[in-house]
């Protein structure tokens, strides 16, 4: 789908369909799309009359509208301008999104000029509809036959009526939300593919074309044997269940001087998480196909910060396994040393990210780099505590804490923080080991991961991400949502000198 700016006037643009936003009761000193005074006559005396409704989210249609050039309008209710907000605009620009797909119309246009509120300028606009247009025609058919498969959206152009200063300006944050879009339907891509595909190796294969696609990356990818030299134990244990072998793969993204430090970003890799020994219950296994995409979205990081160019040092690395119930499987009671020399206790082979990621956190540290942010689908109690609507994280670092949150109010990338708690750590001693994986009971079981993971993080600033309830939807819309790649691009673009 093709995407552009225009500052044609939104009564001569030259498409199909033309896109209204309208606030309810609208003021004269309210922000509101330019019109002519025919069509916005013509607007007010269809909502006077009750035959088109501007509540938020409300799609109406009206054709034939004599003083346009284009004869089909869809007027976008946005709701009262003092009660907008701008999750309410994602979800205005969704509905129009797939009112229009159903459509049998080529090319559309939105008019934006005027359009402005708290948080939501010309530019935010541009790329919060961007995301939505380009969210509502993804589709994952690789696994369907062209019988089954869905028909392809008719519609192939969006066009933006801006004002002359934002068709100046705004071109680049069409570009910034384009590689945004882009990056997340390679997630999907990543997170949706069965598991029985999507192998730690094809993951691998999958960061290696990467390479081959930009310059500005190279990959590594450390086999069983260069782990055990290494001693990554903890990785190879969750993984030595299964027949498919697990792989810890690392892409350096160089976008300034080789002495700046690096933003480290390390992802949960489980290809698929049966439990273990620890098996899981039946119900909805199928969804622990991802349990990758902690990987998958560190990957699709990386592949945006290069697509961007952004002028800083980046590395991903992947801690890829599956966890099967195998003869050679690890089992409660086990004890591994992790690369960092201390030593583990298993008593829930089903809290495998933990070790896994143990690893990978410890390995990241011989980058120097100035952040490390980790990314899990990492505890159902992650779930219970936030639901699926925001990821929670933890952090000690005020600063970065700051930017975190700022990254996620700007990017509409829902976050909360959540607390470290240091006397948590008394409830992984161990008699047998220096700690063990979990808990002797189910409480603040995302705090006791967390906990867990703070003791491999020592020696740089560090945030976890907790991102089991927003990474995937379950239902009906089954399948994988590519959050929260937006708030870390906008953490890498915006906020990594703050901290």
């Amino acid at each position: 789908m093709h995407f552009s700016l225009t500052h044609n006037a939104p009564q001569s643009i030259d498409a199909d369909c033309l896109i209204l936003p309208v606030f309810k009761d609208a003021k004269a000193k309210d922000p509101q799309v330019k019109l002519p005074s025919k069509v916005a006559k013509i607007l007010n005396d269809q909502l006077q009359l009750g035959n088109i409704s501007s509540d938020c989210g409300q799609v109406n249609w009206l054709f034939e509208v004599k003083e346009c050039t284009v004869s089909r309008l869809l007027v976008l209710g946005l709701g009262p301008f003092k009660e907008f907000t701008s999750e309410k605009a994602v979800n205005a620009l969704q509905a129009a999104a797939k009112a229009l797909l159903q459509k049998p119309y080529t090319r559309a246009a939105l008019a934006l000029d005027g359009l402005a509120s708290d948080g939501m300028d010309e530019h935010q606009w541009i790329e919060q509809a961007t995301l939505a247009f380009h969210a509502a025609t993804y589709q994952f058919n690789a696994f369907k036959s062209e019988k089954t498969a869905a028909k392809k959206p008719t519609l192939k152009s969006l066009s933006y009526a801006v004002s002359s200063d934002t068709l100046k300006t705004g071109q680049k944050t069409l570009d910034y939300a384009l590689a945004l879009a882009e990056g997340m339907s390679f997630v999907k891509d990543l997170a949706n593919t069965p598991s029985n595909y999507c192998t730690p190796a094809y993951i691998a294969k999958v960061a290696q074309d990467l390479d081959k696609k930009y310059t500005s990356l190279s990959t590594q990818v450390l086999s069983v044997t260069e782990m055990k030299k290494l001693g990554l134990n903890a990785l190879l244990a969750v993984g030595q269940g299964s027949r498919q072998e697990p792989k810890l793969i690392i892409v350096e993204y160089k976008g300034a001087k080789k002495a700046s430090a690096p933003i480290a970003l390390v992802g949960k890799g489980i290809t698929f998480d049966t439990g273990g020994i620890s098996i899981k219950p039946p119900a909805t296994m199928d969804e622990m196909k991802f349990d990758m995409c902690g990987a998958a979205t560190v990957l699709g990081a990386i592949k945006t910060a290069a697509a961007l160019k952004l002028p800083i040092n980046i590395v991903a690395i992947a801690a890829c396994a599956e966890n099967m119930p195998g003869g050679n499987a690890i089992k409660p009671g086990d004890v591994v040393t992790t690369l960092s020399g201390q030593t583990v206790e298993i008593l829930n082979t089903d809290a495998e990210g933990r070790l896994v990621l143990c690893d990978a956190l410890t390995y990241c540290a011989r980058y120097k780099p100035k952040v490390v942010l980790d990314f899990a689908t990492l505890t159902g109690a992650m779930v219970v505590a936030l639901g699926t609507t925001m990821s929670g994280f933890f952090t000690d670092d005020e600063a970065l804490a700051n930017a975190l949150n700022a990254a996620g109010k700007k990017s509409l990338d829902s976050t909360w923080r959540m607390p470290l708690i240091a006397s948590f750590k008394d409830d992984l001693k161990s008699n047998f080991a220096d700690f063990a994986n979990i808990a002797p009971h189910r409480w603040g079981g995302a705090i006791e991961a967390a906990i867990f993971l703070a003791q491999f993080t020592q020696d740089y600033r560090w945030a976890h991400f907790d991102i089991a309830g927003i990474a995937y939807l379950s239902g009906a819309n089954k399948g994988a949502t590519a959050r929260p790649l937006p708030l870390i691009m906008q953490y890498l673009q915006h906020y990594t000198d703050e901290c």
